[in-house]
This record gives C-alpha cells, structure tokens and sequence, in this order.
C-alpha cells in the first residue's frame, strides 16, 4: 500500500499593506538613483539595493526601467496635481486670491518634497529621452496648464485680466518655478530664491491683490 503524499502548506500571499509598502520603498529608491546618476546611469541593481529588495522583485513590479521612470513620475506628481481639480473660485474670491490659495501650497509641497527633482531630471534628460519629457508632461504639466487656463478664462469673463493673454499662455504662470530650478542645480544653487516666492510674485503680476482699506 503505497503513502499518500504529504501536503505542503500554503503559503500567504504577500499582504496588500506589504505591496504596497515594497513598491513605495522601490520608487523612492529609484527617484534618488536618477537624480544622482540620470536616467541612462541609474542602474536597476542600486535601486533595488537602495530599497533593500532582490532585482527580481523589483522587475515584477515594474519590467522594464523606463516603466519604473514613469512610476516615480506618477507617484510623485499625478496625486499632488490632479488633487487640485476644476477651478472653481469662491463667489466673494478673486480668481488671483483663488490661485494664490490652491497653487502656492502645492508650490510649497513640491519644495518641501522630492517632487522637485523630478522635474529636474526632465530638465537634465528630457531631450536625450524624450520619453521622459512626455510622461511628465502628460502626468503634470498639461494638467497644470489646463487648470491656469480655465481659471484665467474665469478672470477673464469677470474683467479681472486686462486681456487674453494667460488664457493663450498660461505656461506664463509657472515660469518663474523653472528658472527657480535652473538656480537651484545650475546658476546660484548657493541662494537660489525659493520657487514659491517666484510664483506668489508672477500671480502677483497678473493679479495685482486686492487693497484693504482701513
């Protein structure tokens, strides 16, 4: 009479919370190997031994390293820019106070974070990659865009811009962050002017505040 085999027992799955805190561990790794070696020098093996996982893991997550690229970029920016929706200025709020109080705490958020070195490395190697240039432009910079262009429009149907130029150009709204970076990592990154002080100063520009008499 021949034994019945023994059964092995089952084993767990990985829980949802460890996922997800794997894949978090590994996409902040990965953000701080491009940043230090670029896209083309960041190597797989360094960021999974920065995020303390085996390679084969990592590639379960994300098979390829242009896949994990566009993981850090939506990781780090889609949730922090898509939270700040359809413009939507209070009845009594100027659409200038409305876009001071939605986009300069994002601003702030961005310099407190690691949010700014992704644009960075669009900046670095967006041009020898393009790929890199259309993901953040599809996850962040088309949105932000969108949403100064909408507001403006609003301004503009109120009388609160003189003419139509931020809705034409509503890029104009965040080029002052861009200089900001490019004094951060290239011109004065001993006393680089903070980008939220830029962009509070270029709403101003457009929206002059309002006076508070008294």
């Amino acid at each position: 009479m021949s034994e019945t085999p023994e059964k092995k027992p089952r084993t767990r799955g990985l829980s949802p919370e460890k996922t997800a805190q794997t894949r978090s561990g590994l996409l902040a790794a990965a953000l701080e190997e491009f940043t230090e070696h670029g896209f083309a020098g960041a190597q797989m093996s360094q960021i999974t031994a920065r995020a303390g996982i085996a390679k084969g893991t990592a590639y379960r997550y994300f098979p390829t390293k242009t896949a994990l690229f566009e993981g850090v970029v939506t990781e780090f920016m889609s949730p922090l820019i898509s939270g700040i929706g359809a413009p939507e200025p209070g009845p009594d709020e100027t659409v200038g106070d409305f876009l001071r109080r939605t986009l300069l705490p994002m601003m702030e958020t961005i310099e407190s974070s690691r949010r700014a070195d992704v644009a960075r490395l669009v900046l670095a190697e967006g041009k020898n990659f393009p790929f890199i240039a259309q993901t953040y432009r599809r996850e962040a910079y088309d949105r932000t865009n969108a949403f100064v262009r909408a507001a403006a429009q609003i301004a503009l149907e109120r009388g609160e811009l003189r003419d139509d130029t931020l809705v034409r150009h509503p890029q104009l709204i965040f080029a002052p962050l861009w200089l900001s970076m490019i004094e951060v990592g290239i011109l004065v990154p001993e006393a680089p002017v903070p980008g939220a002080t830029l962009l509070a100063e270029q709403i101003d520009l457009f929206f002059p505040p309002r006076r508070r008499d008294g």
